[in-house]
């Protein structure tokens, strides 16, 4: 009888798909606050841009490699963040829009 350990797979790994994220902000603050949400939990980003929206608020734009779980976590703690004003999923087999005045579709 042997003794070695089976291989796993991670479950991640196999579940992982890229989504694309675009959250406003209301200032230069709350971006680095959502940056510092997204960098520590070491998310995996394929892309990052963050561009000036006008009236003092930002955009930020990212791919995500996670698994749609993991992406619906993301999107609800960045909601939760009060200079966030909206979130906006899409890249997954559900399309989660969140913010100001709109609710979860799906």
């Amino acid at each position: 009888m042997s003794l070695r350990p089976t291989p796993t797979i991670s479950y991640r790994a196999a579940t992982t798909d890229a989504a694309r994220l675009r959250v406003t902000v209301t200032d230069g603050v709350a971006l680095q606050r959502v940056l510092t949400v997204l960098t520590g939990r070491n998310h995996t980003f394929t892309r990052l841009e963050a561009e000036e929206a006008g009236g003092g608020r930002w955009t930020v734009s990212l791919d995500l490699a996670a698994s749609p779980r993991e992406v619906d976590l993301v999107a609800v703690r960045l909601q939760r963040l009060p200079s966030v004003l909206s979130v906006a999923v899409v890249g997954h087999a559900v399309e989660l829009v969140t913010g100001v005045g709109q609710t979860r579709a799906g």
